[in-house]
């Protein structure tokens, strides 16, 4: 006899007391859901609105200065102390000069040596056209005699043909005219070894006005080495701490100590990208440093770095290759400070800041 086959209800059962439990959880999921499809994306643009941008990525900055010595010697004095303010100009190093001095006494010498050999070669070129004018005179002088030996020669002849006078008489002539002829000829070569001296005289000269160029050039090296034995400080500013001490022997670039120019700081503040969207050079701005909380300082924005710090960085990410994880850069932005609100000589660089930008876009 086979039994009866059970009735199964497919139909679903409804708890209707957790009926409001699973509604509630529904739409807080929905909700959630909804939260994130909308701040993905919209975030960057509302980190970017229009407004007040704030980082805490921010820091004080000035000038450092290193200075160095230009020529090796050692140090005789350091008339300053550590984070001394100074002025321009005011010493603050000064190395043993004496091989400095003793050099540039070595170099007047020889700019007077130089000079000197010039004006006797002056006088030499006088005394030589004095020479020339002499050899000229008795080529001159020669040459007249030669003149009339020519003409009392034609008489001769003449003489010699009437015959009034002896074959001797004519003789002696000729011979005269030929050491005339000689001798003119010896004046005018020595004339001319008188004239090329004085060209010799003059290159001379010209020798001797690039050897004083050069000694007074060596002068004006050995006076320069000489001032670069006293290191002084190129601008007003606050020196760092001494990095040498008396007797200590220092090269030519070994550093000396540093020089701040305070009390001119300003802001470097590392923005994210995504909050540079309305921000413009003049754009104002506020400072509050974390070692004076509750001043808040005005300024300005003065400029924006030409690249974001990852392609500054010692090695700079290659994004073409392996995996890609997207990461929000940062932008150094440099902010001028108008007011310091009395803090302008207590301002160091390095001193953390709070910076704050009005990125309103006023266009």
């Amino acid at each position: 006899m086979a039994l009866p086959r059970p009735k199964i209800d497919w139909r679903p059962k409804i708890d209707w007391r957790t009926a409001p439990e699973v509604l509630w959880r529904s739409l807080v999921f929905l909700a959630a859901l909804a939260i994130l499809i909308v701040v993905t994306t919209r975030w960057n643009r509302w980190q970017g609105h229009p407004g007040w941008q704030s980082t805490d990525d921010a820091y004080l900055q000035s000038d450092l200065t290193p200075l160095a010595a230009k020529v090796p010697g050692y140090v005789r004095a350091v008339p300053v102390q550590d984070f001394e303010r100074v002025r321009a100009g005011q010493v603050l190093v000064q190395l043993v000069d004496d091989d400095y001095r003793a050099a540039v006494a070595q170099a007047q010498a020889s700019v007077a040596s130089a000079t000197a050999q010039a004006e006797a070669l002056k006088a030499q070129s006088r005394l030589q056209e004095a020479n020339v004018q002499a050899a000229q005179a008795v080529v001159a002088a020669t040459a007249a005699n030669l003149d009339q030996n020519a003409r009392d020669l034609v008489r001769q002849r003449r003489l010699l043909d009437s015959g009034s006078s002896s074959t001797e008489a004519a003789e002696k002539l000729q011979t005269t005219k030929a050491q005339l002829s000689a001798q003119l000829a010896q004046t005018r070569a020595q004339a001319e070894a008188a004239a090329r001296q004085l060209g010799v005289l003059g290159a001379q000269a010209a020798q001797a006005q690039a050897a004083i160029a050069a000694a007074q050039a060596s002068l004006r090296v050995a006076r320069l080495n000489l001032g670069y034995t006293r290191i002084i400080a190129p601008q007003d500013g606050v020196i760092g701490q001494r990095q040498v001490r008396i007797g200590q022997f220092v090269g030519a670039g070994g550093q000396v100590t540093t020089l701040t120019p305070l009390p001119h700081v300003w802001v470097i503040a590392n923005f994210k990208e995504t909050q540079l969207t309305h921000m413009a050079v003049g754009d104002r701005a506020e400072v509050r440093v974390d070692t004076y909380p509750g001043r808040v300082l005005r300024g300005h924005i003065i400029a924006f770095a030409p690249g974001s710090g990852s392609q500054y960085a010692l090695l700079p990410p290659d994004n073409a290759t392996g995996n890609f994880t997207k990461v929000v850069q940062r932008l150094a932005v440099k902010i001028a400070i108008d007011d310091p609100d009395g803090l302008a000589d207590r301002l160091r660089p390095g001193l953390s800041v709070v910076a704050r930008v009005d990125a309103r876009d006023a266009r």
